[in-house]
């Protein structure tokens, strides 16, 4: 016996690799879990939010003038819209909320944030623009406010990958329905694979590659992980509440009054005569333009499609349905979106956001087509 202490078992080291396809998967998991649950709970209150809220208030209303009465419960309806609105996304906000809220009194969100930020970079965004990317899943314009609220986020870039890839929950629960109208509900699993690839070529076109000296990580991203505290989990839940409410809320009931306006003045209507030239351009039909213009002012516009029973988008060939759902969810951010983005970055950038994307998307469903019309 050579006297000498015996050497302590090694341990094998975790491939990187494997690293990084695990925390993909929490990632999944830990955010978009509260999209899919907030949606579904959507699902569930929507028509008991129509029947005990919209249905009473709008038979009380029925004497009203016909302009109050459209005011009130048409198709932008403030009391309509603006409660489906809040079933919509209060979800979201609640239920995304809490995961980060726990996520980051944990640790974990920065143990993410460090594994997956350069991958990001090398789609012109940071490890940061994570969280805002992911919950614009469930709504856009609380994405934005988070993004703004974020000191490390690449708040340009973010905000176009959330224009262009981040389907909300009103986009989602909208294409499901136009696709199960036209009977290809298989198409959902490549748009949503679309709207990622081609967002993420969006923003590393037109906002670049930051550099590695760039939007650095604080220190503390090395933080261990931790149990997390109940305390500040409310905290952080209640703060985001009161800023969907304060905030949020405000500018959906206010593009309720601007979509009216629109519509009730023709406008909507004229912009689709001027937009007739572009679908011609596509080699594609028009008779579906109101519901792409719509999408503008609101992601489930598309539902319109789906008038007469779905016989119009039936009509359609299945590389028209898919093309002219990509169009109208990635040809502009909708209009609250676009809003919001003038409130915190200034209008100039939410017209050069807008019109970047809606080039992306012209150049992007061109090359789709072309490559269907090949392959089919």
């Amino acid at each position: 016996m050579n006297g000498s202490a015996a050497s302590a078992p090694s341990v094998l080291p975790v491939p990187p690799f494997f690293k990084k396809t695990v925390f993909l998967l929490l990632i999944v998991l830990i955010y978009g879990g509260p999209v899919y649950a907030a949606y579904h709970f959507a699902l569930w209150v929507e028509p008991l939010a129509e029947r005990f809220v919209i249905l009473p208030a709008a038979a009380l209303a029925e004497g009203a003038p016909n302009l109050v009465y459209l005011f009130l419960f048409g198709d932008f309806g403030i009391v309509s819209l603006g409660t489906f609105s809040l079933v919509w996304a209060f979800p979201v906000v609640v239920f995304v909320g809490i995961s980060i809220a726990v996520t980051e009194a944990s640790g974990l969100q920065r143990e993410l944030i460090r594994t997956v930020d350069p991958m990001l970079r090398r789609i012109g965004l940071t490890g940061s623009d994570l969280v805002p990317v992911l919950t614009g899943y469930g709504c856009n314009v609380v994405a934005i406010m988070k993004a703004q609220s974020c000191r490390s986020c690449r708040q340009t870039s973010c905000a176009a990958m959330i224009f262009f890839g981040s389907a909300c929950s009103y986009q989602i629960g909208a294409t499901l329905s136009v696709f199960n109208a036209a009977q290809v509900p298989w198409l959902f699993l490549p748009y949503i694979l679309m709207l990622f690839i081609v967002g993420a070529v969006h923003t590393r076109v037109w906002h670049g590659k930051p550099a590695a000296s760039a939007y650095p990580l604080r220190s503390s991203l090395n933080a261990t992980i931790r149990i997390p505290d109940p305390k500040r989990v409310k905290r952080k839940v209640t703060g985001m509440i009161r800023q969907f409410f304060l905030q949020a809320m405000p500018v959906f009931l206010l593009i309720c009054i601007i979509a009216f306006v629109l519509s009730e003045l023709k406008i909507i209507a004229f912009a689709g005569r001027l937009a007739e030239p572009i679908f011609q351009f596509l080699s594609l039909s028009t008779e579906a333009l109101t519901g792409i213009l719509f999408s503008f002012l609101r992601k489930d516009g598309i539902l319109l499609f789906n008038e007469g029973g779905g016989a119009l988008i039936m009509s359609f060939t299945t590389v028209e349905v898919f093309i002219f759902v990509y169009l109208a969810s990635t040809l502009s951010g909708c209009l609250v979106t676009v809003w919001t983005i003038g409130k915190y970055q200034g209008a100039g950038q939410a017209i050069r956001l807008t019109l970047q994307q809606a080039l992306s998307a012209i150049v992007s469903a061109l090359a789709i087509l072309s490559i269907a019309r090949i392959l089919l």
